[in-house]
């Protein structure tokens, strides 16, 4: 069996496809739970003003 440079390029070309898929895959859950906890951060800031102003 023959292994020419096509199918190391090719089989490396594969291994970093998957790897920058998953980085992309991580990265994109780290956005959207940092999106939801700024989301729940202004939910809280709005609460906390409507309480205030029903107290003045």
């Amino acid at each position: 069996m023959e292994f020419n440079i096509t199918h190391i390029l090719g089989f490396a070309g594969c291994v970093l496809a998957y790897f920058i898929t998953l980085y992309y895959i991580g990265l994109n859950h780290w956005v959207v739970m940092e999106h939801n906890k700024i989301y729940a951060e202004f939910d809280a800031i709005k609460r906390e003003l409507n309480t205030l102003k029903q107290k003045a």
